[in-house]
């Protein structure tokens, strides 16, 4: 069959380009929100698997090549697929549900799918769209699979697959979420050849001067941060790749694609440290030579395992500092304290560079709380910073309490507001207009102090 998978862009066509020149001081200070620009490596995991399976696939990465609507139309009328399978986030459900409405029009015979974290946690919602045929909820490669199956008649039994679900005659067929990939070997490498790498590696050369592009490597997460819905999608069983096959990864795009660096963008690089200390070896005994960075809580930074990494070519660790404020911690669960963060960072320090992530307008906040985070971030003498206005998010334990204030409805949120950038009333106890002030004057001293390093 004919597959296109498509990655929906955040900001169509020229409002992108507009959106990085207009905030280009503040992304190079290190905010990774105000103009999204990573590469698509879900759906090119997808698509490699179903090209294993024989089938002829397409990914349009709309970000990537910043494709607006009319050439989105042109694309799909031109190549005719059987199936078109979109990706779907909660902050980018309309622009994937514009997509489903402009493959109806344009295709009208094809089967539409939607998958994602979003479809995931609201699969009922998502198929109360007319021109919406399924909805993949957990880790697709297999429920994508059979439905090929189904689609091609080679089997029958759609209402028995788990992570299918779709409309009935009385309603809905909600199926279970499908089973997790035990093993991540099991699955061929992401297919970077399918979306515009290049231009991601050369974005990456311009803002950080070196040659890099992401990689994701793992699911699933232990722990229990009340603002992340990756449980409910991944599950709480942290898998990964084996080492080997990871830096067979990394020389495979140093040689295809004149890779310098890679950026893991797991939640949590080295939970095992036999496994970190397997993926060191490797890179030094293989002479790997591409330097590297990687994401990890505060509490997971150990001294002598800094050095192994540094020594294996990790040059930066990006770390979920999230609050300075001692009561924003705790509403965040994130297990760590104001005191243990000065800590860790300046043992990191001393070793690579440190970027970190914070959040601001986190349910109950109050000035105090921005003001106590901005100053820590400010002594942290960090490297880099990406900041973030606290959105609420589906299948959060933060979304389910805020349901339970009645400060939300649920699945019934203004996604253009859903952001990360922008600020949704009633959150905190800063109104929505004086938060995007203070993002705004964070950011602009953040960026000013970027430039000035």
């Amino acid at each position: 069959m004919k597959v296109i998978l498509v990655n929906p862009a955040f900001y169509d066509g020229d409002a992108f380009r507009n959106r990085f020149e207009d905030y280009v001081d503040w992304i190079r200070g290190g905010n990774l929100y105000v103009a999204p620009f990573e590469p698509p490596l879900g759906l090119a995991y997808l698509t490699a698997a179903i090209k294993r399976l024989g089938h002829e696939v397409i990914l349009l990465d709309m970000q990537g090549l910043m494709m607006d609507s009319a050439e989105l139309a042109r694309r799909l009328s031109a190549e005719q697929p059987d199936v078109v399978g979109v990706a779907a986030m909660t902050p980018t459900l309309p622009a994937a549900l514009r997509v489903v409405d402009i493959a109806a029009e344009m295709i009208p015979d094809a089967t539409l799918v939607l998958g994602g974290v979003h479809p995931t946690l609201d699969p009922q919602g998502v198929l109360a769209h007319p021109n919406v045929d399924y909805v993949i909820r957990g880790e697709g490669e297999k429920p994508f699979a059979h439905l090929l199956d189904i689609l091609a008649g080679n089997r029958n039994d759609r209402a028995q697959i788990h992570g299918l679900c779709y409309r009935e005659k009385n309603g809905f067929h909600i199926a279970p979420k499908a089973e997790p990939v035990e093993n991540l070997d099991d699955l061929p490498p992401a297919d970077y050849d399918a979306f515009p790498v290049d231009l991601y590696v050369e974005h990456n050369r311009v803002l950080r001067s070196t040659r890099g592009i992401s990689m994701i490597v793992s699911r699933g997460c232990p722990y229990t941060c009340t603002f992340c819905a990756v449980q409910q999608t991944m599950g709480r069983t942290w898998r990964t790749k084996s080492p080997d096959k990871v830096v067979d990864d990394i020389i495979r795009l140093r040689d295809e694609h004149g890779v310098e660096g890679v950026w893991f963008k797991d939640s949590i690089f080295n939970l095992r440290p036999k496994w970190t200390e397997r993926f060191c070896q490797q890179m030094m005994q293989r002479k790997v030579g591409v330097e590297w960075q990687a994401l990890t809580r505060i509490n997971l930074l150990d001294e002598d395992e800094l050095e192994m990494m540094k020594a294996a070519g990790l040059t930066q660790i990006d770390l979920g500092i999230e609050s300075g404020s001692p009561r924003s911690l705790l509403r965040l669960k994130k297990k760590i304290t104001v005191e243990d963060i000065k800590e860790k960072v300046a043992l990191a320090k001393k070793h690579v560079r440190v970027f970190g992530f914070f959040m601001i307008g986190i349910p109950g906040e109050t000035e105090d709380d921005v003001r106590q985070t901005f100053e820590l971030a400010k002594a942290l003498n960090l490297d880099r910073w990406s900041w973030s206005i606290y959105s609420p998010l589906p299948g959060s334990e933060l979304y389910d309490e805020l349901v339970a204030e009645g400060r939300i409805k649920p699945y019934a949120l203004d996604h253009e507001r859903v952001h990360f950038t922008e600020a949704y009333d009633g959150i905190c106890a800063i109104s929505p207009d004086r938060l995007k002030q203070l993002y705004a004057e964070i950011n602009d001293y953040f960026s000013h102090r970027q430039r000035a390093a």
